[in-house]
């Protein structure tokens, strides 16, 4: 993970499996990841103090099972962000290279997990886990949203101004439950959709460093 949270030398992917993490010749956690890297991986939560020895087994689910990457690391950090884990020995290129190429389906191919994490992070005011959960900065999710907000109000005017002849007469209680449905057709499935695609345009783009 290199040797500070705010000195990281190496690419990270969002990554999210079970890691069987192993000290002292016992198991003691199946953590689930957040994110890994050529230097390291973090964790979402184990029972280990910083300095602590561990041997990990990383799974990688791909078209025909399960691939395991077994690893030795030191926890360089432990706090409610997670634990950080430092490999002894950075991993191979090609490990990191296949990691990469199956979490991308891993991590945002699951359109529900996506989701989820998109509204999650939306209802907090201070934008809480925005990195972790989503591999992108506070700046960025504002500025993605407001300016997929804006286009998908606009858009969503558009269509209906383009359709007006087209769109047969109805009861106004019908057009205002229609206006409501519609409207949140476009801000509940349509806009995080633009988003997290613009997301992980950005991550594959500019990685972040770990």
């Amino acid at each position: 993970m290199g040797k500070t949270a705010d000195h990281r030398t190496y690419q990270r992917i969002p990554f999210t499996q079970k890691v069987k993490v192993v000290a002292l010749g016992r198991v003691v956690a199946y953590s689930m990841a957040i994110n890994i890297g050529l230097g390291g991986v973090l964790l979402s939560a184990a029972p280990l103090a910083v300095g602590s020895q561990c041997r990990l087994t990383i799974p990688v689910p791909d078209g025909e099972g399960i691939k395991r990457i077994l690893t030795e690391g030191t926890v360089v950090r432990s706090d409610a962000g997670g634990t950080a884990v430092q490999f002894a020995k950075a991993l191979e290129s090609d490990s990191f290279a296949y990691l990469f190429r199956e979490s991308s389906r891993i991590s945002f191919g699951s359109i529900l997990s996506g989701y989820q994490a998109y509204f999650r992070v939306s209802r907090n005011q201070n934008l809480a886990d925005c990195e972790r959960l989503l591999g992108v900065s506070k700046r960025t999710f504002r500025t993605s949203f407001y300016i997929s907000f804006f286009s998908c109000i606009s858009l969503a005017v558009l269509s209906v101004w383009l359709l007006r002849n087209s769109i047969p007469a109805a009861p106004n209680w019908v057009k205002v439950v229609f206006s409501f449905c519609y409207g949140a057709v476009w801000l509940t499935i349509i806009q995080p959709a633009v988003d997290l695609t613009v997301f992980r345009i950005l991550r594959h783009r500019h990685p972040a460093t770990s």
